[in-house]
Parts: C-alpha cells; structure tokens; sequence
C-alpha cells in the first residue's frame, strides 16, 4: 500500500496507520500461511493459562506483607484479578481496552488501600499483572484492528526508536546478529568474520549489548543473541518477506 505525503513532505498520520494495519493482516496471512504462527501448534493455551494460574498462590506468598489485619481479604482480591488476567493467556483475541480496565481497577484499588504498607504488595501484583500481559500478548497472534490501533496508539516513538531502530539502523549489526543466531562466537571469531577490528567492532558490540540483543557470558568472554535479540531477527526477517526485499530459498 503506497503512503501518499503532506504538502510538507510527511506522511499522513491516518494513511501510516492503515498502511501499518495492512502489513500487520498481511503477516498474520504469511504466517499462518507458512505455519509459522506465532502461537504455534505445539504450544496450548490452556497449558499456559493453567501454568499461569498455578503460580498465582506462590507468587502471592512471596510479595505480600503477613502481619496485616486486611491480609485475608486482599489476599482474594489479588487472587481473583490475577486469575482473571492469567486467564487471558487463552483466549482467541485479548483486546487492549480489558487490559486498560483491569489497571484502572488495580489503581482504584491501590489508592483506597489503608495502609502505607499496602504498596509491597500492590507492587508485587503489579509486577505479576504485567507479566501475565506479556505472555498473553505473545500467545495471541490474531490481533483485531482495534487492538492494533490501541497499541500504535500508546506507542512511545523515543523508546522504539532507542531501542530498537536506532540498535538496527546499521548493516553491521545486523551482520552480527546474523553470525551470533548461529552460535555463541568470541570477539576474535566476529572480527574476522565481519572484517571489522578494534573501537569499530567494539562500538558496534556496544550498541547491541546496551540494547539486550546480544549478551557477554561472563566465563567464557563469548558473545550471544538474547531471546529478545532472536525475536528481533524473526520478526525483520518476516517483515523484508512480506514486504519483498528478500524472497524464499
């Protein structure tokens, strides 16, 4: 889908959106298409759900403060607002504006707490809120437009563009990345693949560390792609698929 330009040389917020809407349906298509979900058919939701939920009363052991008079009934409050958000693990479309509802309803009730002490433990649950909101947003690969909207809607332009496009935004990085999705490698071993020596490949090994793409194994000195750095290169990968700048072998 071709983005017209403003008279000023931008582009129009409402045409990047849909452009944005569009490539994100036409993954989804790719994808399920490859059987490349990122659900994936070996992966039950109701596992991760049950998991999820399991965890709930050790993690509630762990964060909250004992030696309270309010102790029993914030205990099944925290239990049932983490039971429902575990369960959004499972389902088919996790919608942004539940989400939303639910961090107004935990903010309500953090702010009607009695007690200064009150934070640990909506600290705690917070922390495992948000948590469970990852795992759902990774199990959940059919995203509505709303959903998709509400999330470009929130989206904090500085972070993205300093930790992801600014990390990426060299070929050599790139190319790193590339060497250490193959395997751990050490300094020596990516400067004679790469070619690059010195403060170059240092700057460069920098920049990809800082963002967590790639780490240090303390021991051994070697370097290697993060899970988050693996993500990244699936997704660029999947992304110059789609959109034509490299093909299928």
């Amino acid at each position: 889908m071709a983005v017209r330009k403003t008279s000023d040389g931008s582009r129009s917020n409402e045409e990047l959106l849909r452009a944005i809407e569009d490539l994100g349906r036409k993954m989804d298509q790719l994808l399920t298409s490859r059987n490349m979900s990122p659900r994936g058919s070996d992966v039950d939701p109701s596992m991760v759900t049950g998991r999820l939920a399991a965890e709930i009363d050790q993690e509630l052991d762990r964060c909250m403060v004992r030696n309270c008079e309010g102790y029993v009934k914030s205990r099944g409050f925290f239990t049932d607002f983490l039971d429902r958000s575990a369960a959004m693990a499972g389902e088919e479309k996790m919608e942004e504006s539940h989400i939303a509802e639910m961090r107004r309803e935990l903010d309500k009730a953090r702010a009607n707490s009695p007690y200064k002490k009150c934070s640990i433990c909506f600290d705690g649950v917070g922390t495992l809120f948000e948590r469970h909101i990852r795992l759902a947003r990774t199990q959940n690969s059919n995203i509505s437009e709303a959903n998709l909207r509400a999330l470009i809607d929130k989206m904090d332009e500085e972070s993205v563009v300093r930790n992801v496009v600014d990390p990426l935004s060299n070929p050599q990085r790139l190319e790193l990345m590339k060497l250490l999705n193959s395997q751990p490698m050490t300094y020596s071993m990516l400067s004679q693949r790469t070619g690059l020596k010195g403060g170059n490949l240092l700057f460069h090994i920098q920049k990809l560390l800082a963002a967590g793409f790639i780490a240090q194994n303390q021991d051994r000195g070697d370097y290697n792609l993060t899970e988050k750095g693996s993500k990244v290169l699936r997704y660029l990968t999947m992304m110059t698929l789609e959109l034509g700048s490299v093909k299928w072998a």
